[in-house]
Formats: C-alpha cells, sequence, structure tokens
C-alpha cells in the first residue's frame, strides 16, 4: 500500500509538473514577439510624441529662419513758432536727411514729442 500511495504521489507530481509546462510553454509561445496591448499603446504613444516634437522643431526653424523686412520708417516734422509746418521728411532703415535746408531746421529746432514713427520738432525764435 505505501507503494501504491508512492507511485500515486509520484504521478500526481508529474502530472503537475506536465501542466505546469504545458501552460508556461503556451503562455510563452502566445506572448513571444508579440507586445501586449498596453505596449502597443505606449509605442504608438512615443511615436506620436517623436512626430510632434520634429514638427515643432522644424516650424521653430522655420520661424526663425523666415526673413522678412519691416519696413522701418521715421517721418521728422519741423515746426515754427506760429506751429506752421515748415519742413517735412520721411526716412527708411538709417537714411539720413539729405536736403541740407531741412537739415539746418532740424538743427535749430528743438525736439517736442514722439508719437508712433513721428518725430516733431519746434524752432522756437
Amino acid at each position: 500500500m505505501k507503494q501504491a500511495l508512492k507511485k500515486q504521489k509520484t504521478l500526481s507530481a508529474f502530472v503537475a509538473f506536465g501542466l505546469a509546462a504545458v501552460i508556461t510553454l503556451f503562455a510563452a509561445s502566445n506572448s513571444f514577439g508579440v507586445p501586449s496591448h498596453e505596449d502597443i499603446s505606449d509605442i504608438d504613444a512615443r511615436v506620436d510624441m517623436e512626430l510632434l516634437a520634429e514638427a515643432v522643431a522644424e516650424i521653430e526653424k522655420d520661424m526663425y529662419s523666415f526673413d522678412f523686412e519691416v519696413d522701418d520708417i521715421r517721418h521728422i516734422k519741423v515746426f515754427n513758432a506760429d506751429n506752421k509746418l515748415v519742413g517735412e521728411v520721411s526716412l527708411k532703415g538709417n537714411e539720413v536727411i539729405e536736403d541740407k535746408d531741412l537739415q539746418v531746421l532740424v538743427n535749430r529746432s528743438e525736439f517736442l514729442s514722439n508719437y508712433g514713427t513721428t518725430a516733431i520738432y519746434r524752432i522756437s525764435e
């Protein structure tokens, strides 16, 4: 009877070991090389983030390399003591006043105000 009990225990151990091996092999074969659903969504999210980062970097590069010209026009108006306009000039960028008479008027006048791109001078006599 002890031998039958020993044989039954051994047979049960082999069956349990075999069942465990079969379950492990099936689980390994089903998941081998194929990531789980969560892993796929993580990979998709990572790829989306990388594509988004590349797109943002491209847009920023285009933004900073975009060469645009701003018309930097300055207007200078010179008035006499009676508040009558005696001279006016518009300058672009780094231009200077080329009219000698107007340059003399600006040099003799006092700066009154600046509004936007217009500077107003007045000659006080």
